[in-house]
């Protein structure tokens, strides 16, 4: 920077500086021009906050006149006790995620592309809660109901932009003795992971990941974590049918059966959301299938693992069977093409039931 300054000088940077920043605005201000005015809504689910309070909304009021769109998440509801709560700045950056995906993707994401939108949002809510309300979690939920919300709403005005639901985050840690070696370890779950919303331009990428991941994500090594961990994994495939139906199919979650094989007995701890609602249909497609988790020990029937809980435990031979969700479909499953149908079924992304 210190050359760059030397070499033109202060007032010709600022003056190109400005003129990035215009051109982006130009760009995005051309995108938005062409979609529908009005008044828009869309909401999103939480499970719940860990502590018995379920289905907490988040809503997103949205307006589109001319080049500008506004999106009001006043009317969430209000924050919570435990760490599900946003903070201001990741609100904002949620509401920011979900009008990029709808830009063209050659648009620089800057700050001059983001001056046509404006975020209005009310403290004390489970989008921007008080200082000091834990918010542990808040970039995976409520992130990404909030950009499911206002992609939700923005789908009436841009259809053919406005992708299906990814599916959503959970994670499974676990912490116990390697017999191998006898230490200690702490294993963290990358594994399984849920599948990517369709979109106009197709069907969703299966075992992709969640809303947040895209442009970064994170596929855990099967072969590394059982060279690494007392750990087998028996089984991790593509789950069929928990893909969304639709024009174009969402993609499949996986199914995963984990072995814990420790020294004795070891720890877990979740933390997601997602078993309640699966990813969200977008204009007529099916939402994809809820996680399903459970825990397997001999001789006891098995336990349905909840989303938010701490100190689980865990016995050497238990199983960790996971199914993680689906991505949501996109458009009326009825105008999904036979020749698409027949490629579904000869690959197993669904059963004869669901195609």
């Amino acid at each position: 920077m210190a050359k760059l300054f030397a070499e033109f000088g202060a007032e010709h940077v600022m003056e190109a500086v400005d003129a990035i920043l215009d051109a982006a605005e130009q760009q995005t201000r051309k995108v938005v021009a062409g979609w529908a005015d009005g008044v828009f809504h869309g909401e999103a689910v939480l499970d719940d906050d860990g502590h018995g309070r379920e289905d907490i909304r988040i809503v997103a009021k949205v307006t589109k006149r001319g080049t500008d769109v506004e999106v009001d998440l006043s009317g969430s509801d209000p924050q919570s006790t435990s760490f599900v709560n946003s903070s201001h700045a990741n609100m904002q950056a949620a509401v920011v995620m979900a009008f990029a995906y709808l830009i063209d993707p050659e648009i620089p994401k800057n700050a001059g592309a983001l001056r046509p939108l404006k975020v209005i949002a009310k403290p004390g809510t489970i989008v921007w809660a008080h200082p000091g309300a834990p918010v542990t979690l808040c970039t995976s939920h409520p992130s990404n109901e909030i950009v499911e919300a206002v992609v939700k709403a923005l789908s009436a005005s841009c259809p053919d932009r406005a992708m299906a639901g990814w599916g959503r985050r959970f994670r499974i840690a676990i912490q116990g003795e390697d017999p191998r070696n006898g230490r200690r370890f702490i294993w963290h779950l990358f594994h399984a992971r849920p599948g990517g919303g369709a979109s106009p331009g197709g069907d969703g990428w299966s075992s992709i990941g969640e809303w947040h991941s895209v442009g970064g994500l994170k596929f855990g090594s099967v072969e590394m974590a059982e060279a690494r961990f007392p750990l087998h994994l028996a089984r991790h495939e593509y789950r069929p049918d928990s893909g969304g139906a639709g024009k174009y199919r969402g993609g499949l979650g996986v199914a995963l059966d984990l072995v814990v094989q420790t020294a004795g007995p070891a720890v877990g701890n979740t933390a997601g959301d997602g078993v309640r609602h699966g990813a969200c249909g977008m204009l007529g497609g099916e939402d994809g299938a809820p996680h399903a988790y459970r825990l397997l020990s001999e001789g006891s029937p098995p336990r349905v693992l909840k989303t938010k809980e701490i100190g689980i435990k865990i016995q050497p031979g238990d199983v960790l069977e996971i199914r993680s969700g689906g991505g949501g479909g996109w458009g009326p499953a009825e105008k999904r093409s036979i020749e698409a149908r027949r490629k579904d079924l000869q690959a197993g992304m669904v059963s004869g039931e669901d195609c």
